[in-house]
């Protein structure tokens, strides 16, 4: 009796270790029904990715620099595109763990069970980035995760990092000089409705440079409320800074709760929540009383 005393109270003290817990809510909705570790995955690679589609990234922390890699799944392409952000993270057993706000997006088929040490992950069940440094050999019952990249450092330096960290996450020097060049000449779109063109002035922000990446695209726009044309995504744009304020004609913002895209063309003094993406150069007159219409947008030359 004292034997299996001790051994259930062993086990009780192993659960409580964890920052995030993730390994006590395996059984949470969104995890897969047979548990699938990482050594599962088919692919290239040992963690079933091929290093082609990989994104290199730091990881700041005070003064040390971790190098890290983003695989090309859904949630790994959301967090790219809000890159460089800093997050709050709290050393677990065999993890740091924090929230990321607004949650990634992710794929029903990227859940897993399971984890190498250095992986970066998203906990679906907490909205948590997750990066774990120990215990990968008793990670098989852990599930609600989808695996996002891999610190390729030295994981002694992550265990190192000390207990409550805020790590900076951005885009390796090589990505930048490739990617943001890209993004950086994007300061102009062109925009064609019923055979007419117009231009617009991109801001520089995390739902812009989600827009850009859909472009050219052509969408179905309601004209609504007599000052806007609408187009609501099926899934939400990242966002950045977006809050309650008034509107200028010609602007061009998101409203998250409704994952709306509107060109506004006309003044009616309300104010709602919005993240800018740009404005209308001129012409926006153009949509005062269209009606619903087709309208596509492109990088302008």
């Amino acid at each position: 009796m004292k034997i299996l005393t001790t051994m259930m109270m062993a086990m009780c003290i192993t659960l409580s270790l964890s920052a995030c817990e993730p390994s006590t809510l395996e059984n949470n909705p969104g995890t897969p029904e047979t548990p699938q570790t990482p050594d599962e995955d088919e692919g290239e690679g040992e963690d079933g990715d091929d290093s082609s589609t990989r994104t290199a990234i730091t990881l700041t922390v005070g003064e040390t620099v971790l190098e890290a890699y983003l695989n090309d799944n859904r949630t790994a392409r959301d967090l790219i595109s809000r890159l460089p952000v800093t997050v709050t993270l709290n050393r677990g057993s065999h993890d740091y763990c924090g929230g990321i706000s607004p949650a990634l997006e992710y794929d029903e088929e990227d859940v897993q069970y399971g984890w190498h040490d250095g992986d970066l992950a998203f906990w679906t069940a907490g909205d948590d980035f997750v990066i774990f440094h120990s215990d990968e050999a008793n990670s098989s019952s852990t599930g609600n995760l989808v695996i996002i990249g891999a610190v390729t450092s030295n994981i002694e330096t992550v265990r190192s990092l000390g207990q409550n960290i805020n790590v900076t996450i951005a885009l390796a020097e090589n990505n930048e000089d490739n990617d943001n060049s890209d993004n950086d000449m994007v300061t102009k779109m062109k925009i064609t409705v019923n055979g007419r063109t117009l231009t617009a002035t991109l801001e520089d922000n995390v739902t812009t440079r989600a827009f850009v990446e859909k472009m050219p695209v052509t969408l179905p726009m309601m004209d609504l409320y007599g000052r806007e044309m609408c187009y609501r995504f099926p899934e939400a744009l990242p966002t950045d800074n977006a809050h309650s304020r008034g509107y200028e004609v010609g602007e061009i913002v998101y409203y998250p709760p409704m994952h709306s895209f509107v060109i506004m063309y006309k003044q009616n003094g309300e104010h709602f929540q919005m993240q800018s993406i740009g404005r209308v150069d001129s012409g926006v007159e153009i949509f005062n009383g269209i009606g619903d219409v087709n309208v596509r947008f492109e990088k302008a030359e």
